[in-house]
């Protein structure tokens, strides 16, 4: 199964612990691993640290291209919500390209998409 991962499921130890055992296919758009160097520059970590967590999770980090622009922006017109969530868009967009099933806390920010779950009930807690 491939999974695309939401910028907030690292908050979790348990879930990052399951995922360094996981021999899933791991995904982060492109716009989750900014957020997430982000959180994590602002805390005194460094890209160097980052890359070397998600690594040790055998997570590959994907671009963000034409196709999912695209589908990103077809997705949204029909919500009027695309300046408030152009992250959340560009992330499920991914998902959706990829095939992939994504993992999140925040399900409802991805309420216009299939195949989303939470981590703890992706690893059956």
């Amino acid at each position: 199964m491939k999974l695309v991962l939401d910028t907030n499921v690292f908050n979790s130890k348990k879930f990052c612990k399951w995922l360094i055992n996981s021999s899933e296919e791991k995904y982060l758009p492109a716009f989750a691993y900014m957020e997430y160097l982000y959180h994590n520059l602002k805390k005194g970590n460094t890209e160097s640290m980052v890359d070397a967590f998600l690594e040790q999770m055998n997570i590959s980090v994907v671009p963000f291209g034409r196709d999912e622009a695209v589908e990103a922006a077809h997705r949204s017109i029909e919500n009027w919500d695309f300046s408030e969530n152009a992250r959340d868009y560009a992330i499920g967009a991914t998902a959706i390209k990829l095939n992939a099933k994504l993992v999140t806390n925040n399900i409802k920010h991805f309420k216009w998409m299939e195949g989303v779950t939470t981590p703890d009930e992706l690893i059956g807690k």
